[in-house]
């Protein structure tokens, strides 16, 4: 990490999880974690920067695990590789609403707005683990059961789990390079005290309330337990100190004890430790059973140019730095260019998102008539912002299935999530609208360029989207209002807000999916399913929104579960809006006939090279030295053998399975089944150097 801020040593070393449960008494959050000691408020900013930094870091990993999935149609194990795939995603939506809570923390106290996060391969003070983009494997998977571990584990685990969990942890050091996994639990815990206690009344701004994240707006709820919990993202109304105060501390807990803090939670709740550890049980059975888990992605891939050679020989850190961004590096033209779509999309989304929680603005118009429930500024950032993640996501599955080098070879290229060469937003608000035109226009030619070499609707859908987008970004960029001819209108309008409602996602629904979709007024009104309004016998609207079917799901009154699901429910200007639509008897827009929501497709698919079932022989060098750790595995028998020399494994190989399997190595906790597994098959393929 660079010094731009947390530079070595400025924050009190953070302890590791053996470190946490081996000491004699737990964490004082009484004592400062910043050297030299900082102004309470000061050093309030400076841990939710950290904070910050931390929630973005993770969830991006977290995505990058959950897309590197392998899901395709007719696959035996498809079902229970998407439900491994939502379930971390889940995860990251959560660490994406801790971040947005963070933010509003940070307005709480008068501090600047954070949305960096680490980008280099390197140990940090402030991160659990190396920041790795990385696929998900068990190994993957045991850094991240480890940064979520609870200081102690909970009660009604087994001797079985808690056994399995030890290992995890051990496994967890071993694939962060070596290094302990840390634990960033106290930087919560002085949080919490510092709210409750360390700050002054004085340093909570209570004028900030309106340009909070709010549930109301980011929200979104599993559809069971099971699936996670629903996203806390805590906004600070009140105008009283004191239940300000309540409330800080409230959110500060609500994170820890949902992701990174020292506590699990309250009885009834499943934290992220917990779903990982679910997570790790399902993939290692999956493993087992011969299953493909992940698309063959690389590791940190990346779009860094290849260095010129006229240069003169880079010192020590450049060439760490090259030799870390070579083995990700992206040449293949095709990849290279999405990958280079996905960071402007990326950048867009970033961009939007700050620029919202700076922008003291309504989302929606209540004023009567035809513009009632139309979108403000701040209202077109939140739906751009959902816009992107619908983008990256998309994207993502496609990187996944390209190849990385050129020409192509065995590994494929991976989202590439690499930050922007900034994150600071201008001063004024057309300047900032002007940046986002950079970025779409950046986007736009990549698109073009694509589109010359390859047939794809989802080209053809964003690049219609960025040019509907473009016309307001300009107009605001100029000091000017949203156009009145980009706002849609009538029928348009009218399932424009529900298709917003879902933010544009698909809905997978047992009961309905997006039914208002790819449909002309007059099907929507006679085919749509479940039916929206009430029709008169000879087929018109029945023009008393209290008996439309759509407005009573949209306001709850109707038996059966509020529309939509799982999403906050429609702001009540919207609502007020297609209730006036129906009272005017759900008029069509001009000319009539037109589709109200075209949905997004989605990219089209790479060939899929079907996976050989028989695997390729197993290798000392790539496959069983690195299952050895340097210390105690190597450290402990090199008074008999050298664990990192083939020729001595080769040699008491029959030895060495013996023990393992009997679980008397190594000498801190027995390996899982999977990598005996792992052993005992280099041995069947011959011992291969």
């Amino acid at each position: 990490m660079d010094s731009r801020f947390f530079s070595p040593g400025s924050i009190t070393a953070l302890p590791t999880l053996g470190a946490l449960r081996a000491a004699a008494a737990p964490i004082d959050p009484t004592v400062p974690l910043h050297d030299p000691t900082l102004e309470p408020r000061d050093e309030a900013v400076f841990l939710l920067t950290a904070a910050a930094e931390i929630e973005h870091a993770l969830m991006v990993q977290y995505l990058y695990a959950a897309y590197s999935v392998r899901v395709v149609n007719g696959d035996p194990n498809q079902e229970k590789l998407e439900e491994v795939q939502e379930l971390i995603i889940q995860i990251a939506r959560e660490e994406m609403g801790h971040l947005a809570t963070v933010q509003n923390l940070l307005h709480l106290v008068g501090g600047p707005l954070n949305f960096n996060r680490e980008h280099s391969p390197y140990a940090s003070e402030i991160y659990p683990f190396r920041f790795t983009l990385e696929p998900l494997t068990l190994d993957s998977l045991s850094k991240y059961v480890t940064a979520e571990s609870p200081a102690e584990l909970p009660p009604d685990m087994s001797q079985e789990e808690r056994e399995l969990v030890e290992q995890i942890h051990r496994d967890a050091d071993q694939a962060n390079g070596g290094q302990e996994v840390r634990h960033v639990g106290p930087i919560f815990a002085r949080l919490e005290h510092l709210f409750a206690e360390g700050l002054a009344d004085a340093d909570l701004r209570l004028d900030t309330f309106d340009l909070h994240a709010k549930f109301s707006d980011w929200g979104f709820e599993p559809r069971n337990a099971d699936a996670g919990e629903p996203l806390i993202v805590v906004s600070f109304p009140d105008t009283e100190v004191g239940l300000v105060r309540e409330a800080a501390v409230a959110a500060v807990r609500a994170i820890g004890a949902q992701g990174e803090g020292f506590d699990s939670g309250p009885a009834g709740t499943e934290s992220h430790f917990e779903r990982f550890f679910d997570i790790y049980q399902r993939v290692s059975t999956l493993s087992s059973a011969g299953a493909v888990i992940t698309w063959p992605v690389a590791t940190n891939p990346n779009t860094t140019p290849v260095p010129s050679t006229s240069h003169s020989a880079p010192n020590e850190v450049a060439a760490a730095l090259e030799a870390h961004a070579s083995t990700g590096r992206i040449t293949h033209p095709r990849a290279r260019a999405w990958a280079h779509l996905f960071n402007l999309r990326y950048r867009l989304l970033l961009g939007q998102l700050g620029h919202f929680l700076r922008l003291d603005q309504a989302l929606y118009s209540d004023a009567p008539g035809p513009q009632l429930g139309d979108r403000t500024a701040r209202g077109l950032l939140l739906i751009g912002t959902f816009d992107e993640m619908r983008h990256l996501k998309k994207i993502a599955g496609k990187l996944a299935q390209l190849p990385k080098d050129n020409p192509p070879g065995p590994v494929h290229a991976g989202p590439t999530f690499e930050l922007p060469y900034t994150l600071n937003l201008p001063d004024g608000e057309p300047q900032r609208w002007r940046m986002h035109l950079d970025a779409s226009r950046a986007a736009v030619r990549i698109i073009e360029e694509l589109r010359q070499s390859e047939t794809d609707g989802f080209l053809d859908d964003l690049l219609a989207g960025d040019g509907k987008a473009q016309v307001v970004m300009q107009s605001l960029a100029q000091g000017n209002g949203i156009p009145p001819e980009s706002l849609p209108t009538g029928f348009g309008k009218a399932v424009r807000i529900l298709e917003e409602a879902v933010r544009g996602f698909t809905v997978n629904g047992r009961v309905h999916d997006n039914f208002w979709a790819e449909k002309t007024r007059d099907q929507f009104i006679n085919e749509a399913r479940p039916r929206p309004v009430q029709l008169n016998p000879d087929g018109s609207v029945v023009r008393d929104p209290n008996t439309a079917p759509l407005v009573q799901r949209l306001e709850g009154t109707a038996p059966g579960n509020r529309m939509p699901r799982f999403r906050p429910p429609v702001p009540a200007a919207r609502i007020g809006f297609i209730r006036q639509w129906i009272t005017e008897g759900c008029p069509d827009d001009s000319p009539p006939g037109q589709v109200g929501v075209d949905h997004e497709r989605n990219p089209a698919p790479e060939a899929l090279i079907t996976p050989d079932p028989q695997p390729t022989s197993l290798s000392f060098e790539s496959d069983i030295k690195v299952l050895f750790r340097t210390n105690p595995d190597r450290s402990s028998m090199l008074f008999k053998f050298d664990l990192h020399r083939y020729e001595d494994v080769r040699d008491h190989a029959t030895d060495i399975l013996a023990r393992l399997e009997e679980g008397t190595m190594p000498c801190d906790g027995g390996w899982p089944p999977e990598r005996i597994a792992t052993f005992r098959q280099w041995i069947a393929d011959g011992k291969q150097p």
